[in-house]
């Protein structure tokens, strides 16, 4: 086994498969202590941390909009074909790279960023009427909707103080959908036992019983899928960061 690329995990195998052993194979390291883990996984752990060391050449902003559009495909667990001709909108969008892209590429005509930091007016002219200016916590302002995204805007709380709401966000999400629509959140985090990181572990938890509101208050189903692991800290840290899925079913 190699942990070179998520993709060569167990070599021989066709790619979805080998993806899915690997995202089974740190869903149950994570879940383990830390003196239990596989020595395969410290050493994944040990290489992502040394990438994350590693000083970013500098890139084109062409490349750099590639770069993160790639992020966003993994991210989601999404491929270019599952996004074509889909009415799209993505909740925090920051720079725009995914709605450039997707325009660039001719994957999608309707696709839309919205984001409070913003000011349409200042994109390209080309790019600037799929921008859109406002706080996804209180309205969107599209609807009819296939596909909802948030690339690390739509968080659960990570302490008591935490004003973050993720239910108000996909309550709203839900009715801009068409039916079978899908709402797909980056990152969800999850860690191992008898960890230090209390905020990831208040963040889950609270996930957990917003997810059951969810469920019980709307005709949704659910699924959560693990990515990757991430590596940061000085000491080291490690948590598995997972997407959360959420298809809105027919009424």
């Amino acid at each position: 086994m190699t942990f070179e690329k998520p993709e060569n995990y167990l070599r021989g195998k066709d790619e979805t498969k080998n993806r899915e052993e690997f995202r089974k194979f740190l869903n149950e390291q994570i879940s383990l202590p830390q003196e239990k883990w596989d020595e395969k996984f410290k050493l994944y752990a040990q290489k992502k941390y040394q990438e994350l060391q590693e000083e970013v050449p500098e890139r084109t902003m062409e490349e750099e909009q590639n770069i993160n559009f790639e992020r966003y495909l993994k991210s989601f667990d999404i491929s270019k074909e599952d996004l074509k001709n889909k009415r799209i909108l993505d909740l925090g969008c920051g720079e725009g790279e995914f709605v450039k892209e997707c325009l660039d590429e001719n994957i999608s005509k309707e696709v839309y960023g919205l984001d409070l930091q913003i000011n349409p007016e200042d994109f390209e002219g080309r790019y600037r009427k799929y921008f859109l200016k406002g706080n996804f916590q209180k309205e969107l302002p599209i609807e009819n909707l296939d596909l909802i995204i948030s690339l690390g805007a739509v968080k659960a709380p990570f302490h008591e103080l935490d004003m973050n709401n993720p239910k108000t966000t996909i309550d709203l999400a839900l009715k801009a959908l068409k039916e079978n629509g899908e709402i797909r959140i980056f990152p969800l985090r999850k860690t191992h036992p008898n960890n230090d990181l209390k905020g990831v572990e208040f963040s889950e938890k609270k996930w957990k019983e917003t997810l059951k509101e969810l469920v019980a208050e709307n005709n949704i189903e659910y699924k959560i899928c693990p990515i990757d692991i991430k590596v940061a800290g000085k000491n080291k840290d490690v948590w598995l960061e997972e997407v959360l899925i959420i298809k809105k079913s027919k009424t």
